[in-house]
């Protein structure tokens, strides 16, 4: 892994500068984070699922799903900021959402979290929002292929996360540091390499991102 929590740090000081809220989430605008979020659900079955939102920030995702009336059966937000898991616990009692979970945990150094997540909580569902941004392409690769590592042996699973591509109108995109572009076709082919059913749109936001969704075969669940 590159770096020692560099991945963290703009966040860390993003909540200490703003505190628990959407400027903390280093998003250009809640209407492309609503894009992502559509994607996602389109792509990925969410409702009725145990579902964990990993770099969960403000639990934006869990509200656009019941907005959606998509929600899922249980919802368990990771975060590595403590600011921000308690803001979305929070955020979640306010809205009397009573099946989300909200735990501090830093998803790239706990190697183990995946396991836990999938033998342990029943999580069918992985979300990566966001959350691949600071990483670079490499270690992101070896982050979501333990979570896939986690689901690849249980029916019906899935795991969907989106990213910066390159691939975009670099004049009116340019990437700003601390975020961190990746080729869309590396990422395709490293999920192809993994299992056949895979989907990626590339389209709801001008090439700006890119979604994959990982699926497993359907069938009784494990």
């Amino acid at each position: 892994m590159s770096g020692d929590r560099a991945y963290l740090d703009p966040y860390l000081r993003a909540a200490r500068e703003f505190g628990p809220g959407f400027e903390a989430l280093l998003w250009r605008s809640p209407k492309a984070q609503r894009a992502r979020f559509r994607a996602i659900a389109r792509m990925a079955r969410t409702e009725g699922r145990v579902l964990a939102d990993i770099g969960c920030g403000n639990a934006d995702l869990l509200f656009d799903l019941h907005d959606q009336q998509r929600a899922p059966a249980r919802y368990i937000g990771i975060d590595g900021v403590p600011q921000m898991v308690e803001h979305a616990r929070d955020l979640a009692r306010a809205r009397g959402i009573e099946s989300g979970v909200f735990l501090l945990h830093d998803f790239v150094a706990e190697q183990d979290l995946p396991r836990h997540l999938v033998e342990d909580a029943g999580v069918r569902t992985v979300v990566f929002s966001g959350s691949l941004n600071t990483l670079p392409m490499r270690d992101a690769q070896r982050v979501l292929g333990g979570f896939w590592g986690a689901l690849a042996a249980v029916r019906g699973a899935a795991l969907v996360f989106n990213f910066l591509s390159d691939r975009h109108d670099r004049e009116r995109s340019p990437a700003s540091p601390p975020a961190v572009r990746y080729d869309p076709v590396p990422m395709l082919e490293w999920a192809l390499e993994r299992t056949p059913l895979v989907t990626m749109r590339h389209d709801y936001l001008a090439g700006h991102d890119a979604t994959i969704c990982m699926r497993t075969p359907e069938g009784e669940a494990g």
